[in-house]
């Protein structure tokens, strides 16, 4: 349908209206009076703001802006006859038919709620992954109905820089690097720290994505746990009492969301370390005519990790047999 066609149609409406209604009719030949003239009656560009800083929470659509996208035209809301494809449009020259986003890569829309007042809304054109993009930055134009609906004839407004910046949602739980922890200590021995277990988290904001509370899961064990993942024993263990503990620790994100899995720590318990010739018995049983025997095959100096500039031993050796007891013999070594 051509603008003249469209012209007519909205000319026999004036006729009818002047039948029915007059003074309506009146208003409605002065604005269709100057509808012929859109061009000259569409003088100013819209007005927008310069900047736009926006929030939108992960996953979800719309964006909160600060401030609220609207934009103004001076021009007088008159209007005027245009097609579009096959229908008749009645548009008003100074209202704002389109927000337009530049840039591609920017996942969000732009949408006119009211062509009068100038309102608009800016979503997301999907779903949004702040561990993916914490932010983004993109220009926005406004555009008023011009004189034509192809926008041809449309007046823009100036660019204006919209930074939007995304809401992290709790989605993950904190994660243990290592899927097993052990430890050595010393028997009667307070430490301050055993070892250290550790945990990560892969939201993507600090509030989420930090650990702030580790947590021993086991009941009534002697190690306890601080923020940062390090355990101590909170008593003096014994080697003869128990070797060997296992205890399960848990962790925290800092929206205090649960490890899924528990992390276990296994510590042993050694004695306490004592200098001298270790792994030897006083006494070893021989059968006579049985050949050879190693006497000390396990014996060893333990230095307790001590300095040591030389080693001198004495061992005597004293035969008992059923019948008599042989003089002591002594070797140097």
């Amino acid at each position: 349908m051509h603008k003249d066609s469209c012209t007519d149609v909205f000319l026999s409406l004036g006729w009818r209206l002047r039948l029915c209604h007059p003074l309506i009719s009146i208003l409605f030949w002065y604005l269709l009076l100057y509808s012929s003239h859109g061009k000259k009656l569409n003088k100013h560009k819209p007005w927008i703001e310069t900047s736009y800083h926006g929030v939108i929470t992960e996953n979800m659509d719309t964006v909160l802006l600060d401030p609220p996208l609207v934009a103004l035209d001076k021009d007088a809301p008159v209007p005027y006859a245009a097609t579009d494809s096959a229908f008749c449009v009645l548009f008003l020259s100074g209202e704002i038919c389109a927000f337009k986003i530049h840039g591609q890569e920017a996942p969000f829309e732009a949408e006119v709620l009211n062509r009068t007042s100038g309102e608009g809304v800016l979503r997301a054109r999907g779903p949004i992954d702040c561990e993916q993009q914490k932010e983004y930055t993109f220009i926005i134009q406004a555009y008023d109905c011009g004189a034509s609906p192809s926008g041809a004839n449309w007046k823009k407004s100036h660019k204006a820089v919209v930074h939007i910046q995304v809401d992290d949602v709790n989605e993950f739980s904190p994660v243990f690097r290592e899927p097993l922890y052990r430890a050595t200590v010393t028997e009667g021995k307070i430490y301050d720290s055993i070892l250290q277990v550790e945990a990560w988290d892969q939201d993507c904001s600090p509030q989420y994505s930090q650990i702030c509370n580790y947590e021993i899961v086991t009941q009534d064990t002697p190690f306890a746990i601080d923020r940062n993942g390090n355990i101590r024993n909170t008593e003096r263990l014994s080697y003869d009492k128990q070797q060997h503990y296992k205890i399960m620790v848990t962790a925290y994100d800092c929206g205090q969301k649960r490890a899924t899995e528990s992390v276990s720590v296994h510590t042993d318990v050694k004695p306490v370390c004592k200098p001298g010739w270790q792994g030897w018995n006083k006494r070893v049983d021989y059968e006579p005519g049985t050949g050879s025997k190693q006497l000390f095959s396990k014996m060893h100096l333990e230095t307790c990790d001590g300095p040591l500039s030389s080693v001198r031993a004495m061992v005597e050796l004293q035969t008992i047999a059923k019948t008599k007891v042989s003089n002591p013999k002594r070797y140097s070594l």
